[in-house]
């Protein structure tokens, strides 16, 4: 059976594809994928024949859908959809924000992410019921991606704490705390996760055994939560969505190193807390070059 593809964003879930929805894909199928453009840095060999090879890097995507708007013989029900679809491929609730993106699920269940763009009509039969446009998404890179996998680590001190020096009234204890957990990274190509911390915790650090590691010079209270974004189209670092860049210690791993692999790997997570309610969330997608 033929599922549905999903364009999502905010409040948005517009489902196009199949009879069902009534936004149908024409007999000769879904979408069409534009090739994909390789920027680089290539340079002739001075004296020599040839060509040396420098680093290659891949633009996205635009997927290309024909979508026949099937109103049932009615005009009225016909032109109803078509503002539906209209109203769906403007994108308002991300099109005016920098860095804001939709998500675009194909009948596999893999997503890639990215922007709606063109809107164009094809033919209008609308007084029979029937019409069709054309549509772009416009995607951020070259890759499909599952569905989430979290892992979630807490962050529980050893038994008793510590009392810190030199004592006051009142006293206070502490610990410093580290914690680990495997995960099994799938796919066929390279991920890049979504790293969520909430406090309280001061300096905490997160990383995965043998790729990277990610310290951070700061406090989080109880009620604030990090957010390390990795991916390229992101690399953000926002403490209850303010950025905090500046923290992440320079000794350590890059946001551009948090790459992962496919393979199964342990996850650490450490930092000093008077509580054990302190844990990361760690979410990645696996990914493919092919939806």
């Amino acid at each position: 059976m033929l599922n549905d593809w999903h364009l999502r964003y905010g409040s948005t879930d517009f489902a196009f594809g199949t009879i069902g929805s009534k936004f149908v894909f024409p007999q000769d199928g879904p979408p069409s994928i534009s090739n994909i453009d390789i920027d680089d840095q290539d340079a002739p060999r001075p004296n020599a024949d040839g060509v040396l090879f420098g680093t290659d890097t891949r633009n996205g995507t635009t997927v290309t859908f024909d979508i026949e708007v099937d109103g049932g013989d009615s005009e009225t029900s016909a032109n109803d959809l078509l503002q539906t679809l209209a109203k769906a491929w403007r994108a308002d609730e991300v099109r005016k924000t920098p860095g804001a993106m939709a998500t675009l699920t194909a009948h596999t269940g893999r997503s890639a992410f990215g922007r709606p763009r063109r809107f164009q009509p094809k033919y209008d039969l609308t007084p029979f019921g029937l019409t069709a446009v054309t549509c772009d998404f416009a995607t951020a890179d070259d890759l499909w991606y599952d569905p989430q996998d979290i892992a979630v680590i807490k962050l529980i001190p050893d038994v008793g704490g510590g009392l810190i020096a030199p004592l006051a009234s009142p006293l206070a204890t502490t610990a410093t705390s580290d914690r680990s957990q495997t995960i099994n990274v799938g796919g066929t190509v390279p991920t890049w996760p979504v790293i969520k911390i909430t406090g309280p915790i001061t300096n905490p650090s997160i990383g995965v055994t043998g790729l990277f590691n990610l310290s951070f010079n700061l406090t989080l209270a109880a009620d604030q939560t990090l957010v390390i974004d990795t991916r390229p189209w992101a690399r953000t670092i926002k403490r209850n969505g303010a950025s905090v860049a500046g923290s992440l210690v320079a000794r350590g791993s890059r946001l551009s190193d948090a790459m992962l692999y496919p393979g199964i790997y342990d996850i650490t997570f450490s930092g000093a807390s008077a509580t054990g309610t302190p844990q990361a969330t760690f979410i990645w997608r696996n990914a493919y070059p092919t939806m």
